[in-house]
């Protein structure tokens, strides 16, 4: 399918839009939580507290590169539904704080000093995930629009 329609890049970049991110626990329940992101490389980044002997599901599985799901979306019908929904291996990454500084001024309306602090503290994780496969469809007027759909990276929105 042509992507031409809908710019997924472009979506994935538009500032304030959080991802919904599924995984499963390490009993199997199922996790999901709202997180900021940004997308470069190829990737989705995340910047997850780390909590005190508390479960950290993403975390996990980001350390034992198992799949997560992704979703990114609008929903201000009739003129602005989107989606874009992507599953892949999550991985740990080294912290990179010029990086999680790019997701937090995707969302917080000035930098300051705490945020700078909160960027660089060892109580949260970078972490990515390779959207190997997923789907992006918008329904312009609420009519079913074409869907995309890639079943490997390099078919898929940030491949060449």
């Amino acid at each position: 399918m042509d992507r031409s329609f809908f710019a997924v890049q472009g979506f994935l970049a538009e500032p304030r839009l959080p991802a919904s991110v599924a995984t499963t626990t390490g009993r199997g329940n199922p996790a999901l939580a709202m997180m900021w992101f940004v997308a470069e490389e190829g990737r989705l980044w995340f910047h997850t507290p780390v909590s005190d002997g508390r479960p950290t599901p993403f975390l996990d599985a980001a350390r034992g590169h198992r799949e997560v799901a992704v979703m990114v979306a609008t929903f201000d019908p009739p003129d602005d539904v989107r989606q874009v929904r992507m599953t892949g291996p999550a991985r740990l990454e080294t912290k990179d704080v010029a990086r999680v500084r790019r997701i937090y001024e995707r969302y917080i309306p000035g930098w300051s000093p705490d945020w700078e602090d909160h960027a660089a503290s060892q109580d949260a994780v970078l972490w990515s995930m390779s959207p190997d496969r997923g789907m992006a469809v918008t329904y312009p007027g609420l009519a079913n629009g074409p869907v995309f759909r890639w079943s490997n990276a390099a078919e898929g929105p940030f491949g060449s």
